[in-house]
């Protein structure tokens, strides 16, 4: 974290992506606490202002993340869409990395998150070792969304949406079903599962508490570029 923190201040980075996979997770250590701490705003020091970070160099995703930073001024949600619950209704937006411990709890003040947040072990396809940040996102209002581009051309894709909680023991087994070590929000769409499916232009989705629709869509008019809202109308 130290380290990412000294490159980024030496090199004047306004937001980062880190190559993780096949690279820092063989041979060093995972980057997820370190991310996680980036996109808070606070770390072991203090409150700070978030610094976005994407794992796996994924610059698009951060790119949608700094958007997001700046209309909201919170941390940024960067997760993977990983597996759809059609019993529950409820997808699992889940990423080892740069799930910042924010959503653990959803408050400025670390004392609330982090008492929701676990160190686990990575998993082994990660043998260079370290921890993930384990927590599940406290339940709210969102707005998940993703900058991708067609034949070169920029596109603006929003989600509004709900992460929902459950009894512990449900959650329990739950929270089990995909990587048992990852954080994961629960997340209700307004759309179908085939309707998100056939029109979400990514695997990776991010998002902040709110209601910034109208922002996210009057950012898409300033910068030209096409915007679809996926809330069922």
């Amino acid at each position: 974290y130290y380290g990412l923190r000294n490159i980024i201040d030496r090199r004047g980075l306004d937001f980062i992506g880190i190559k993780a996979h096949g690279d820092v997770t063989e041979n060093y250590v995972t980057m997820d606490v370190a991310e996680a701490f980036l996109n808070d705003p606070y770390d072991m020091d203090g409150p700070h202002e978030p610094i976005v970070a994407a794992t796996e160099a994924e610059m698009d995703g951060a790119l949608t993340m700094q958007i997001f930073k700046h209309l909201s001024g919170s941390p940024v949600l960067f997760a993977d869409v990983r597996h759809y619950d059609a019993d529950n209704d409820i997808w699992y937006f889940s990423n080892s990395g740069t799930h910042a411990t924010f959503f653990a709890g959803g408050s400025f003040n670390p004392v609330n998150n982090l008492k929701n947040v676990k160190l686990l072990p990575e998993t082994e396809d990660y043998p260079a070792g370290g921890a993930s940040v384990w927590h599940i996102a406290k339940a709210g209002r969102v707005t998940l969304a993703r900058l991708s581009r067609k034949n070169g051309q920029y596109r603006m894709t929003i989600v509004p949406a709900e992460f929902v909680r459950f009894e512990p023991e449900k959650e329990a087994v739950l929270a089990g079903v995909a990587t048992p070590q990852w954080p994961v929000a629960f997340t209700r769409l307004k759309v179908s599962a085939e309707e998100f499916i056939s029109k979400f232009p990514c695997n990776h989705i991010h998002g902040v508490y709110g209601d910034y629709v109208r922002e996210l869509k009057n950012v898409a008019d300033i910068l030209d570029i096409p915007c679809e809202i996926m809330d069922g109308n």
